[in-house]
């Protein structure tokens, strides 16, 4: 009898160690959740035991996953998790079924987005780190010289082959005068140019943005050239 008493108890002591092996095993994998409350396991860790089906490329393909008939994605999920990014500045929310692929482009990524993407990102850099890792940039910035990636109208004359600033940004500046006023909102750079004297600063129409133009900039640009109060 004390023989099996001993041996009981060896391997209670054994089972206990294991457990609390395995336990340390766990607790080292899971050291980025220390901090959670025991009940919130529950939200990754359900009863069903669902494997989450979330590969390296899920940014882009889980809108394949979330469209087929026996998603789980509401297991784990709250709508609000899809809104983050599909609605309110993030990528689009009016996403149609036939929407779906590995090469779907969000609204807000179409058009002249190339030519858009880098004052946007600097107004809100979180919105692209939704979907995009810092090295998803570096890619094609770092295979470039300094200021070659800047928009075609601001090159300097000559750069890559093409005479594009003495052609080309008053184009750019008649087709969306704000999208100027968006880095430049004094008006200071045009006016080193467009002076009195000098090339006309003001493009077709200007009579139907000139007030615009006004508000924006706090009327320093019109003083460069006018008496106040009599333009």
């Amino acid at each position: 009898m004390k023989k099996l008493f001993i041996l009981c108890a060896v391997l209670i002591m054994g089972i206990a160690f294991l457990n609390k092996l395995s336990f340390a095993d766990k607790k080292t994998s899971h050291a980025d959740f220390a901090g959670m409350k025991l009940t919130e396991c529950s939200d990754c860790h359900k009863a069903e035991g669902i494997a989450p089906n979330h590969g390296a490329d899920f940014v882009r393909n889980h809108r394949t996953l979330a469209n087929n008939p026996g998603n789980n994605c509401q297991q784990c999920h709250q709508q609000s998790f899809c809104l983050d990014c599909h609605q309110g500045g993030g990528s689009g929310s009016n996403l149609k079924q036939g929407n779906f692929g590995r090469d779907y482009k969000p609204e807000d990524h179409r058009g002249n987005f190339i030519e858009r993407h880098g004052r946007l990102s600097k107004g809100n850099p979180q919105s692209c780190l939704r979907c995009h890792s810092q090295n998803y940039c570096t890619d094609c910035h770092s295979r470039y010289p300094k200021g070659a990636l800047t928009i075609k109208s601001h090159r300097p004359l000559g750069q890559n082959g093409q005479a594009y600033w003495a052609m080309d940004h008053s184009r750019e500046a008649r087709r969306n005068l704000q999208s100027c006023q968006s880095c430049h909102p004094s008006g200071d750079v045009c006016i080193q140019c467009h002076s009195s004297g000098k090339t006309s600063p003001h493009p077709r129409g200007w009579k139907g943005i000139s007030g615009n133009f006004k508000d924006r900039s706090g009327s320093k640009t019109c003083v460069k050239c006018h008496i106040p109060g009599t333009y």
